[in-house]
């Protein structure tokens, strides 16, 4: 099956001689699939949508839209943004301020080429029922809140069917609590319509959401490209299992490994194994990460277990945030429930389940 998005090899240098914005990016998404594209500012993810919706021009590789190719520069092939057949859903509502919610959904429909077929105001009709604005088709766009505004965008980029939604951090102008309910909504409504989307986000949580699969990027380059379980329980490099949460490390030497798994010298501590996607090698220096929510205090399992001391206790009522020093190194550990159950300057039993450490070669610099 063609892919409804193929990105080769993709290069953006905004000046020659300086590193590239974007460096030798290359992934596929298949129709009806919602790629999240997941980074800290400046590592290249909206640059990357940009390439794709003909906003940016690339200086090197190739972006393929169904089975035509939009961008070749080694070919001197650039189709215009307008001839790609793409929605796209900024940060900004983009509405007509002068237009009711009717005029601003059916305006693509009229002035587009092609409308995707079919009756106007039907189409109008079903898609502002998807988004949950049937009953607001007739009032001025201006009168609604921030987040009907953004559901008008999304509704006219969805109203003619284009082949790819591109949507450029489409909540992030939202209170917290509105954002969270419509991160849900996004996803359903993308569904609901087999719409193939490539989403751009700092938060990692709608990424998760969001996402069939996400590809992490730093610096220009994509490190990881994977379903949200597999970005979350075995991260690729020690940038991406910082990024998505674990803020945990411990440093240590490679005493041994075997397959995907090392043993660890975490000195005065003690030994731990862990998982591994590198080719460590005994005597090399290596860094465990792991989860604040996958240490288990007050625990004594099978593999991986410890003597700490609670050192700093921060109840937060429905959780409990614990600082624990381990052999001269310092744990984050979060306890679910009303209760904190340890106390401040006491020891304890600490549980690093092995599938929960991820063991990474020290090259030396600071953690992300």
């Amino acid at each position: 099956m063609t892919a409804a998005l193929a990105i080769e090899q993709l290069e953006k240098r905004f000046a020659p001689g300086v590193r590239p914005a974007v460096d030798g990016v290359s992934f596929d998404v298949p129709a009806g699939e919602i790629v999240v594209l997941l980074g800290p500012s400046g590592c290249g993810k909206t640059t990357t949508l940009r390439c794709v919706a003909g906003l940016e021009h690339p200086t090197g590789g190739r972006i393929s839209i169904g089975n035509r190719v939009v961008s070749e520069p080694k070919r001197g092939l650039l189709v215009s943004p307008r001839e790609r057949d793409i929605g796209m859903v900024f940060q900004s509502y983009a509405v007509w301020p002068h237009m009711t919610v009717r005029q601003n959904v059916a305006y693509p429909l009229k002035y587009r080429r092609t409308g995707g077929g079919g009756d106007i105001t039907a189409r109008v009709n079903d898609t502002l029922e998807l988004v949950g604005l049937g009953e607001y088709a007739e009032r001025p766009v201006v009168s609604l809140s921030g987040g009907q505004m953004q559901r008008v965008a999304l509704a006219r980029s969805l109203v003619y069917r284009p082949q790819l939604l591109l949507l450029d951090e489409p909540l992030s102008n939202l209170d917290a609590k509105l954002r969270i309910r419509l991160r849900d909504e996004l996803r359903r409504i993308l569904k609901a319509t087999g719409m193939t989307g490539l989403y751009v986000t700092h938060d990692q949580a709608e990424a998760v959401v969001l996402g069939d699969r996400i590809g992490v990027m730093k610096d220009g380059k994509l490190l990881q490209m994977a379903p949200p379980g597999e970005i979350y329980n075995r991260p690729a490099d020690s940038f991406v299992a910082n990024f998505t949460g674990a803020s945990n490390v411990l440093l240590g030497k490679v005493l041994a490994r075997a397959g995907d798994r090392a043993i660890i010298d975490l000195g005065v501590a003690g030994r731990i194994e862990a998982w591994t996607p590198q080719s460590l090698n005994a005597g090399d220096k290596a860094r465990v990460a792991l989860r604040a929510e996958n240490v288990r205090l007050g625990e004594r399992g099978a593999a991986n277990v410890f003597s700490g001391r609670v050192i700093e206790r921060r109840y937060q009522g429905m959780q409990t945030v614990y600082d624990v020093e381990l052999g001269g190194q310092r744990l984050e550990a979060l306890e679910l429930g009303t209760a904190a159950r340890h106390d401040q300057d006491r020891e304890v039993a600490i549980t690093l389940p092995p599938d929960t450490c991820w063991a990474y070669r020290d090259e030396g610099a600071a953690v992300d």
